[in-house]
């Protein structure tokens, strides 16, 4: 490391060597390094093509191509006479020897500007690997993977079938006490920085579960032992010498060693129910003098659990290292799959470079890239990484080739994105020259003062010596324009200071007092600007001159939220998904009614929405014009021939013009940055019909799967930017990120430093390895992690406060949680040792009174010399701000002057059985979409290992889904292999799975459409033509006022004959509800003038077909409460035929429900297995139906 830092001299510092250049926030990095670019054309007489630019993203390689092509003909002006605005360019061109030369070859570098190898590190190491594949071994044709998330999740699953396919049961059953499946390794994954150079903590071994046999003949031994202890072990409970406080519920315990007997293995760990047979639990739960209730089965409990407790240290052991082994496995696995499909991530372009410059002989691949590169210049280098550093160090780091670094530790924030600033560290040791920028040329001098205040308190305000503060000093050439209110400038940092009135203020309180507060604050300088009092030099304060930094999009939205209620205009800047977002929603229920105007309950739906226009009333009123009602049904008619002929972009087109969309959404609150979802959702629809070539169900069927919450959010479907003329933007710190505001406020950057269940740290005395520890690797390791964290808060904070060039307004407080976050740390933490800050520092905040940290925060003020105020936090009501007139027009809402009644909502048989048996109430919000069995429960099942059946294929409700979209573009008229195949073969590739299920599949469809599924044998699927079936036939019927008790009374009246489905009714625990009932059958199809509705299953009931025969399935049926769902579904199908078959007749039309568990159906072994079939009898769907279905008259449209 070169001895001390000096100042940059962007005329005169050397042009060759390795350099380093930290700049501070604000001082003209980007501009030097256009300074750099123009003096190596010039001095070095380089062209465009020999000097590298690399910067981070793509954004930013098109402000710096932009800047430097700027100072290459602002250079030029000021050779031919023009003055210099920049006191850099006059020098440059005093300097010159040869003005002729200069002016030639600056005139040149322009002319081939556009061969200037500006570009991301990503595109760089992509042109280097395809230019040079036979130097580099890089594989041809490669095709680039935006995203490894969809990849990592099936290595996942192949991981968990691995292990837990073929384990012991009873480590299966252990097992599923610690992880909720596959998800949970997932969840894991996301947890901890995917890097494949760290070090996964504890580095454990395979334990080898020695004790299984012994644990298994205790098991036996106390099976054997307890019906002929029950009657005893309960006497013994009952006992009046144990303490009724401790053994209050003698029957529960008994219940609990039943159902744990009841297995064919031991469940660990034990229960605490069961726990309570142990001796060592009676004898503490005795009485004074009292004397443990005694019995033979107390003791052999006690040897089996001696037994358990070893076995259950060996399984957690093995699970301690099937944890970190998911690491090594997912890491192995995913390079397999990449290099076998030819696939290659934005990180495999670095660590491909970084191997082949590497490898025995790579001498010639850097050599040739010296050669094309004379100069390299590396921008925002504190977010580099180990492989990053290693392909710059390979490349330039010898040799004639000039390497300038260039960036901010004090503002490495993207951890989360891989940057690693110990990286940075290590590369800042191994150069020959280190520079400092350090002035100011963004902010004004008074609010430079602040921050050299708050941050110049303490040796190592950054937490490592490595990154050290140098105060800033205001450009003397800078241009100010001051802010100044009511005539006046006040201090540009404004602290705000909230009041705990003597406790500590919870989180979420806080965070709705300061969002109040800072939204008041805004529209008070708005309003101020408009009087002419509050005035940016000689011009108006307004919107566009304000900014609020945020660390989430939660808390975005919440002080956008704040500042529409006030009136002021806004725009976010954040990191959202276009898929979460209501317009998603919206337009796929739009989509779903374009796509089948038959369904009355669809464009109803469609209807509804704000993109449509109607509320319940209007559609009421259409709906009682037949005229208009068939007039609207006839639009959706037109937009679907549209769709089918000139594909989905001209339909939607047509359909936003036709219904006046874009002026109805602006005239809603955030109306335009609705618009602009719908518009950006139009452009990924377009897109990927025309890339995969989507009919109208594809294309509804992968924006459903894109809006699933499991499904991977992509950088490339972040929400865009609305026009932000004139509006405050509520941005993320992250995005903030070399931006800069006039006035900005960061509300909460009071976040805590603590460390997770799993957390990263880097290792000091190896060389900064990075860590993840995925469980506690001890209190040095946790301090490091914490300090880690700190250290980014308090990069964080930096970040945020130098945004500002006139006013920034810093909220700080005695806030819950927040004593380890940066203002706690650099306002008032001690001036002791770095490793020990977050500890010390909370124990000092955490001992502090109001008084005291208000004390404190005066002399803070006191030591800026007038540029920091600590000030109460204002909380008095605001006056409402209104948008001026002339500017946009006011909007106004009728008055809502009813109640509405809290019952009315859309609900569905999920939302009904949501709770069945746990007491809860919610069900709110459940909105019913096709099921695919997502809500099946996974049994404790006996597998075969080895097996590649039906039995075997994976679970859950991604194979739902799965299983799902071949039934539903499967065209039963022609089932033909050739066909099924590629049908088959698409929704595995879809879903995520391997093409080796194909033959598996097909069989097993083979199988369930020539299975018959009526008791006489008549009704198969196949042959069914397609104009005789409906897929996915979504229903709405407005549902009278309902109860669980109404529920089972429907059903007791009607003399239900569906089993025990009234005392299963009472297991519901939803709250009453009216409204609209929703949902979804998977098909109805007529056969002999009869119509049938089937539901498929993927349930995987057991591995055997026996598994699957009738007795199992009326067990499922009532276990799982489908009985109730089939005569739901029912109901709205006899609802559905009334309207549409004349003369229907329940008897002659309606041929009944068929629920098809489609691993189980075989014909050849018994025609029923797999199939439930019932046709309910007709005066229980008539009395369902006029039980729950509310006729025109009553619906109220509350």
């Amino acid at each position: 490391m070169p001895a001390a830092d000096s100042p940059f001299d962007l005329l005169r510092s050397p042009l060759d060597g390795r350099n380093l250049i930290e700049a501070s926030a604000g001082t003209g990095k980007t501009y030097a390094i256009a300074g750099l670019f123009l003096r190596l054309i010039v001095e070095k007489r380089m062209a465009p093509s020999d000097i590298l630019v690399v910067t981070y993203t793509v954004a930013a390689t098109e402000e710096l191509r932009d800047r430097i092509r700027t100072m290459i003909r602002e250079a030029l002006d000021v050779m031919a006479g023009k003055a210099a605005e920049e006191r850099f360019l006059a020098d440059f061109a005093l300097g010159l020897a040869d003005r002729d030369d200069a002016r030639g070859r600056l005139r040149e570098a322009l002319r081939g500007f556009d061969e200037a190898p500006v570009c991301t590190i990503h595109s760089f190491c992509r042109r280097i690997l395809d230019e040079n594949a036979f130097e580099s071994g890089s594989p041809f044709d490669t095709e680039l993977l935006p995203d490894e998330r969809t990849l990592r999740e099936e290595i996942v699953r192949d991981f968990w079938r691995r292990h837990f396919y073929e384990a012991p049961p009873e480590f299966v059953l252990y097992a599923r006490e610690r992880f909720s499946g596959p998800a949970s390794f997932l969840a894991l994954l996301r947890a901890a920085p995917f890097r494949h150079d760290a070090r996964i903590l504890p580095e454990s071994a395979p334990a080898a579960l020695a004790g299984l046999e012994a644990l298994r003949g205790a098991f036996a031994g106390l099976r054997a032992s307890w019906p002929g202890s029950r009657a005893g072990v309960e006497a013994a409970f009952r006992d009046e010498a144990l303490k009724k406080n401790i053994y209050r519920n003698p029957e529960r315990y008994l219940e609990a060693m039943d159902a744990f007997l009841a297995r064919p293995w031991a469940a660990l760990p034990l229960s605490e129910d069961l726990e309570k047979f142990s001796p060592g639990t009676l004898a503490g739960a005795v009485k004074k003098n009292g004397r443990p209730p005694a019995h033979p089965f107390f003791e052999r409990f006690g040897d089996f659990r001696n037994v358990a407790g070893a076995v259950s240290g060996e399984m957690e052991a093995h699970v301690r290292f099937l944890r970190s082994e998911l690491f090594r496995y997912v890491r192995q696995e995913l390079a397999v799959r990449k290099r076998r499909r030819n696939l290659r991530s934005y990180d495999d372009l670095l660590s491909d470079l970084r191997a082949a410059l590497e490898a025995e002989g790579s001498g010639i691949l850097s050599g040739t890239i010296r050669k094309k590169y004379r100069a390299a210049l590396v921008d925002e280098f504190q977010d580099t990484d180990p492989v990053q550093f290693a392909v710059f160090e390979s490349l330039f780091g010898q040799g004639e080739t000039a390497l300038f670094l260039i960036g901010d530790p004090k503002q490495a924030i993207y951890s989360f994105r891989g940057a690693d600033l110990f990286a940075y560290i290590r590369a800042a040791s191994s150069v020959q020259r280190r520079y400092t920028l350090a002035e100011n040329w963004r902010s004004e001098p008074g609010l430079i003062r602040a921050v050299n205040t708050l941050f110049g308190r303490r040796a190592n305000p950054f937490l490592y010596e490595s990154v050290p503060f140098g105060p800033a000093r205001a450009a003397d050439g800078r241009k100010s324009t001051p802010l100044t209110l009511g005539g006046r400038q006040e201090a540009p940092l404004r602290l705000w200071v909230l009041d705990g009135e003597g406790g500590r203020i919870p989180g979420e309180q806080a965070r709705e007092r300061i969002r109040r507060a800072v939204a008041a604050e805004v529209a008070r300088l708005i309003e101020a600007g408009r009087r002419g009092e509050a005035l940016l030099g000689d011009r108006p304060l307004r919107e566009a001159d304000m900014a609020v930094l945020v660390r989430t999009n939660r808390e975005a939205l919440l002080v956008q939220e704040s500042l529409t209620d006030l009136g002021v205009h806004s725009v976010l800047y954040t990191t959202g998904n276009l898929f979460d977002t209501a317009e998603a929603r919206e337009v796929e229920l739009v989509m779903q009614a374009v796509a089948e105007p038959g369904d009355e309950a669809a464009v109803r739906t469609a209807l509804a929405t704000d993109l449509m226009g109607l509320d319940g009333a209007a559609i009421e009123r259409l709906l009682g014009d037949a005229a208009a009602w068939e007039q609207r049904v006839r639009r959706f008619h037109d937009w679907r021939d549209t769709w089918e002929r000139h594909g989905f972009v001209r339909m939607f087109r047509d359909l936003l013009q036709a219904e006046g969309v874009r002026p109805r959404l602006l005239a809603l609150p955030g109306g335009e940055r609705r618009l602009t979802n719908v518009l950006h959702l139009a452009e990924v629809l377009h897109g990927e019909e025309t890339r995969r070539r989507a009919g109208m169900g594809g294309l509804i069927q992968w924006l459903a799967t894109q809006r699933d919450e499991d499904t991977p959010r992509l950088e490339e479907h972040q929400l865009r930017l609305e026009s932000d003329a004139d509006a405050v933007k509520v941005v993320t710190i992250h995005k903030s990120k070399g931006l800069e505001y006039p006035v900005v406020f960061c509300p909460y950057n009071w976040g805590p430093s603590r460390a997770g269940k799993v957390y990263q740290f880097h290792d000091e005395g190896d060389g900064w390895q990075l860590n993840v520890a995925l469980e506690d690797a001890g209190e040095q390791a946790r301090r490091a992690a914490e300090r880690e964290q700190l250290a980014e808060n308090v990069r964080l904070l930096y970040v945020s406060l130098t945004r500002a060039k006139n006013r920034c307004y810093l909220v700080w407080g005695p806030i819950n949680r927040a004593e380890t976050s940066a203002p706690a740390y650099i306002l008032h933490g001690p001036d002791g040792d770095p490793s020990c800050a977050v500890d010390e520092t909370a124990a000092r905040v955490a001992a502090m009174d109001a008084e005291s940290l208000r004390r404190e925060l005066q002399t803070i003020a006191a030591a800026s010399g007038g540029a920091v105020e600590a000030v109460p936090m204002p909380e008095g009501a605001a006056a409402a701000h209104l948008p001026d007139a002339g500017r946009t027009g006011l909007l106004g809402a009728r008055e809502f002057r009813r109640e509405a009644a809290r019952a009315f909502e859309i609900a569905s048989f999920s939302s009904l059985v949501e709770d069945a048996d746990r007491g809860s109430a919610t069900g709110e919000g459940l909105a019913e979409r096709p099921d695919h069995d997502a809500g099946a429960p996974l049994r404790a099942v006996a597998e075969a290992p080895g097996r590649a059946d039906i039995f075997s294929f994976p679970r859950g409700p991604r194979a739902g889904k799965c299983l799902h979209a071949v039934f539903e573009r499967l065209d039963f008229a022609d089932p033909g292999r050739e066909t099924l195949g590629a049908v088959v073969g698409a929704a595995l590739a879809e879903y995520g799975y391997e093409a080796r299920w194909g033959d598996t599949l097909c069989d097993m469809v083979g199988r369930v459409i020539e299975a018959p599924l009526d008791a006489g044998g008549d009704v198969r699927l196949r042959g069914l033509a397609p104009d005789r079936c409906l897929h996915e036939l979504g229903f709405t019927f407005p549902l009278r006022p309902l109860t669980p008790a109404g529920l089972r009374a429907l059903f007791a009246d009607a003399g239900c004959a569906a089993g025990d489905i009234p005392e299963r009714i009472g297991s519901l625990r939803f709250r009453p509800v009216e409204g609209f009932m929703k949902g979804f059958i998977d098909l109805v199809f007529e056969s002999g003038g009869r119509f049938y509705l089937v539901d498929w299953k993927s349930n995987h009931l057991g591995m055997r077909p026996e598994d699957y025969d009738a007795g199992a399935l009326a067990a499922v049926m009532r276990e799982d409460l489908y009985v109730l769902q089939y005569h739901l579904y029912a109901v709205a199908l006899h609802e559905y035929l009334r309207g549409r078959v004349p003369d229907y007749d329940y008897d002659r039309h309606f041929g009944g429900a068929f629920y098809v568990f489609l691993r189980g159906v075989d014909p050849a072994r018994s025609p029923g297995c797999g199939i439930f079939r019932d046709r309910p009898a007709r005066r229980l769907i008539e009395t369902l139906a006029e039980g729950l279905v509310a006729r025109p008259h009553e619906v109220t449209g509350s």
